[in-house]
């Protein structure tokens, strides 16, 4: 379960480096699902990819496969962008050091991966 808190943004900063050395060494390759998730990602602007963004593109992806797109993405990116959106919930969460850190290395990885 995703923690809110200093703890919780290093979680997510190390989940988000973790699945980006995955990339790196091949060990994870974006499935067709997960690159279509990624893309609509890929071209939003600012250091990190705001919470606004994450929803809008789950509910285009929900509206142009139903179900079925999010079910075949990778369940490991999937909760990687749920919980990024659900820190910037809190934007005292968000602004503190370690969730800016966090929230950059989620950007670092979508644009990699894209």
């Amino acid at each position: 379960m995703f923690s809110l808190g200093r703890d919780g943004m290093r979680d997510l900063q190390a989940r988000a480096e973790d699945l980006s050395t995955d990339l790196a060494s091949g060990e994870w390759k974006p499935n067709r699902f997960d690159r279509r998730a990624l893309l609509k990602l890929a071209g939003a602007d600012g250091p990190v990819i705001d919470r606004e963004a994450i929803v809008t593109m789950f509910d285009q992806l929900y509206n142009e496969g139903g179900p079925r797109q999010m079910n075949k993405m990778t369940g490991r990116l999937t909760t990687l962008l749920m919980n990024t959106a659900a820190a910037q919930d809190l934007p005292s969460i968000a602004a503190l050091p370690e969730g800016q850190e966090a929230l950059s290395a989620v950007r670092s990885l979508v644009r990699s991966a894209a």
